[in-house]
């Protein structure tokens, strides 16, 4: 436990030029907006929070005005009383996705600087403090993610990308649909997939674009057993359809930047998905993943995972990633291929070839630090 000195707020842009999309974005502009917690001796935590908006200007307005006058002169143990009296105020502000997305950057600062006091990587020291670390591992599962549409990208085009991320050591990569027709897009499909080995498996992410019935014409001409899960398939609050893909035998992923409790129980305890897939920094942080790996773990059903939504910059990547190498509820972390600002400050080895295991660093909390002189400061709280 110790005191909080100073809080503050830096941004980054990543310009993606226009030139790739999903059927529910292109991808000109992607901001991150990052938080960073000092004690008395000058240590940080270092947290992102979640930012889709086309400038961070209300997400760093909310931080200044109602997260950080609080924050200042409490320790790091207060903190968890603090969002409970947030969240309270948020029912009156109407402000709940946006102090999801504000709290996350601050929760995973929190646990990044606790565990730098320590000495300790954060995956060892969540090993020490937390009851839902289920296993002792420094290592962690993840899927490479990519397959985009492109202004002038070909099937061929596609195939290579993808392919390539079988050689740098991912057994599962993602691929984007919904775009095209469905016969266009199988035709995508299956070139990705007889070219990848049979062991290989891939993840389709429809971006919420299909009806259940297309849904389950796609996954049907499919061969199931190369597909690992089925992303999004319909929109995000058709729960309904959901369950109806999954007791079809569709392996469903969804939703990735949901951060409302009363949806998170419902697909777990309904069962409308395999995989339970949220982004650390969009649902309230580390802290928050313990309470769902909780209320999993509570359902005693064993076809229901978590899986860690990652699209923005190593950070994020990293927060997810210590937290799947201490909880058996996660069974694999998103590595973006388009989305990878700071992604040279990773420190990740590959455990084994063609794996998807890869090693953390033993590095102090994150293992990562905030390169401030590519980074902008937009307010300091001390």
């Amino acid at each position: 436990m110790s005191l909080i000195t100073a809080i503050s707020v830096h941004t980054h842009c990543n310009d993606l030029g226009g030139k790739v999309w999903n059927p529910a974005i292109t991808w000109t502009k992607k901001y991150a907006v990052f938080i960073t917690i000092e004690n008395p001796d000058g240590i940080t935590g270092l947290g992102e929070c979640w930012c889709f908006d086309t400038t961070p200007d209300v997400l760093v307005a909310f931080l200044k005005t109602e997260i950080f006058p609080h924050i200042v002169g409490l320790t790091t143990n207060d903190c968890g009383a603090l969002y409970k009296g947030l969240l309270s105020r948020a029912t009156l502000t109407a402000r709940h996705g946006l102090l999801a997305s504000a709290w996350s950057g601050v929760d995973i600062a929190l646990w990044d600087l606790r565990s730098r006091e320590a000495g300790l990587p954060l995956w060892k020291y969540l090993q020490k403090h937390v009851p839902q670390a289920s296993k002792s591992s420094s290592s962690v599962y993840l899927y490479a993610s990519g397959g985009l549409y492109g202004e002038t990208k070909t099937t061929d085009d596609l195939v290579a990308e993808m392919t390539s991320m079988n050689s740098a050591g991912f057994e599962i990569v993602k691929m984007k649909t919904g775009g095209l027709s469905i016969e266009k897009d199988l035709e995508r499909i299956n070139a990705v997939l007889s070219n990848l080995e049979q062991s290989f498996k891939l993840i389709i992410d429809g971006v919420y674009s299909y009806t259940v019935s297309e849904a389950l014409q796609l996954y049907n001409a499919l061969p199931a057993d190369r597909i690992e899960a089925f992303q999004s398939p319909v929109s995000a609050d058709d729960l309904p359809g959901m369950k109806t893909l999954r007791d079809a035998g569709v392996p469903v992923m969804a939703t990735e930047a949901e951060y409302r409790s009363e949806i998170h129980q419902q697909l777990i305890h309904t069962g409308a998905v395999k995989y339970l897939q949220t982004a650390p920094i969009a649902c309230g942080g580390l802290s928050r993943l313990m309470q769902l790996s909780e209320q999993i773990t509570q359902t005693g059903n064993p076809n229901i995972h978590l899986s860690l939504e990652v699209s923005s910059t190593a950070v994020a990547l990293l927060a997810a990633a210590h937290y799947s190498a201490v909880c058996n509820e996660v069974v694999h972390v998103e590595y973006h291929y388009l989305h990878q600002v700071f992604f040279d400050d990773l420190k990740l080895q590959p455990v084994k070839k063609s794996t998807g295991w890869f090693e953390l660093s033993d590095c102090a909390g994150l293992g990562i630090d905030l390169p401030e002189s590519e980074t902008h400061l937009a307010y300091t709280q001390r």
